[in-house]
C-alpha cells in the first residue's frame, strides 16, 4: 500500500511540474540554447516528480507493514 501510494503521488506531481516548467521556460524568453532548455524542460518536471515520490514515501509510514520479531 505504501509503494502504491508513493507511485500515485509521484505521478500526480507530473502535471504541476510540466506546467511550472512551461511557465519558467516562457518567462525565461523561450530559450533554445541546449543547457538552459534542458535544465528547464527536464529538470523542473523531474524535480517535481522526485519530490512527490520522496513526500509519498516519507508520509506513508502509517501504511507500511511492520514485522514483529519473535
Amino acid at each position: 500500500m505504501r509503494l502504491l501510494r508513493t507511485l500515485i503521488m509521484g505521478a500526480t506531481m507530473l502535471l504541476p511540474g510540466l506546467l511550472l516548467g512551461f511557465l519558467v521556460w516562457y518567462i525565461a524568453g523561450q530559450p533554445t540554447s541546449e543547457p538552459m532548455e534542458s535544465l528547464i524542460c527536464n529538470g523542473i518536471p523531474l524535480l517535481s516528480v522526485t519530490s512527490g515520490l520522496v513526500f509519498g514515501w516519507a508520509t506513508g509510514e502509517a501504511y507500511s507493514v511492520k514485522m514483529e520479531a519473535k
